[in-house]
């Protein structure tokens, strides 16, 4: 298991015996590498505004979202359980605060929410272990559902829509928009004409309000989501100590290496379409100590 530790005390003393000043900042910084980009199908996938160029393989759509966030852009994981994982430079300890960030684009009458989850490399073999939801507002909710499936089908030719099922018996189709018209809304890079994914599934968020289509946030806990307790600017903030086994006991994890974002809502609405969730940049906070 990696492990680290800052030499604050170790400084500490010396800055007393020299008389210089120790001073700690916290900064943001950002993840060290995309480790996999599968977003389910969806309205911007494959399309001009989400500036896709010959992503055709596995690799390059990791690459794509490493060019993608250097430019400050984003990206969409697409329909429901779509999701993007990343690596740290190094392990990021639990403090009890905020740890970590993942910076979105959600407006007040916008909000598409990601679940977080993390997950370690105990074993040292560069991979993620185990991964650990981050509890959020409705992990309790009685319409959240944990261990939620929904699979894709590629659709047999251009220009239609993406059927899908789920294991509570309900289907769906992610519809076409009239201002997304490429070919296919389902990931060109992925080889299997069937895309499945697992996870838990938030409660609809999509309203209603006279004439207009909102989608709402929810109170804490999520990506993309215009929350009054953990957004500050464009980044909502995250807990490693909100880390929760598959039965919702504390994780009690030390420190992570790795995390992943994932669409939590399966709905959409007319002129919206599909609530997919949006991710302009992920990272970690760190305190960096100097002796001025």
């Amino acid at each position: 298991m990696k492990k680290y530790a800052f030499p604050f005390a170790a400084l500490l003393l010396a800055a007393c015996n020299s008389g210089e000043e120790i001073t700690t900042t916290e900064i943001m910084e950002p993840v060290a590498t995309i480790i996999e980009y599968t977003p389910a199908p969806g309205q911007f996938i494959n399309g001009t505004l989400g500036r896709f160029d010959d992503v055709d393989t596995p690799d390059k759509a990791c690459r794509y979202v490493e060019k993608r966030f250097a430019a400050k852009e984003w990206v969409s994981l697409g329909g429901w359980g779509g999701y993007i994982e990343a690596a740290f430079a190094e392990p990021v300890p639990n403090t009890g605060g905020y740890d970590i960030y993942v910076l979105g684009n959600s407006m007040d009458t916008s909000s598409e929410p990601g679940i977080v989850w993390v997950a370690q490399d105990a074993d040292g073999d560069g991979k993620p272990d185990k991964w650990y939801e981050l509890k959020g507002s409705e992990y309790d909710h009685a319409n959240t559902i944990r261990g939620y499936e929904v699979t894709y089908t590629r659709p047999a030719g251009d220009n239609q829509p993406v059927a899908w099922t789920d294991n509570q018996r309900n289907s769906g189709e992610i519809e076409r928009i009239d201002e997304h018209k490429q070919a296919t809304y389902y990931p060109l890079w992925i080889a299997q004409d069937e895309l499945t994914f697992t996870g838990s599934r938030l409660p609809d968020n999509v309203e209603r309000i006279g004439d207009l289509w909102t989608a709402k946030a929810y109170m804490w806990g999520y990506a993309d989501n215009y929350s009054t307790i953990d957004r500050k600017g464009m980044a909502n903030r995250f807990r490693i100590s909100d880390a929760v086994t598959h039965d919702g006991a504390p994780a009690n994890l030390m420190q992570i290496d790795f995390i992943r974002v994932q669409t939590g809502v399966n709905a959409q609405a007319p002129l919206i379409g599909e609530i997919s969730t949006e991710v302009c940049g992920l990272g970690c906070y760190r305190t960096v100590t100097k002796s001025n």
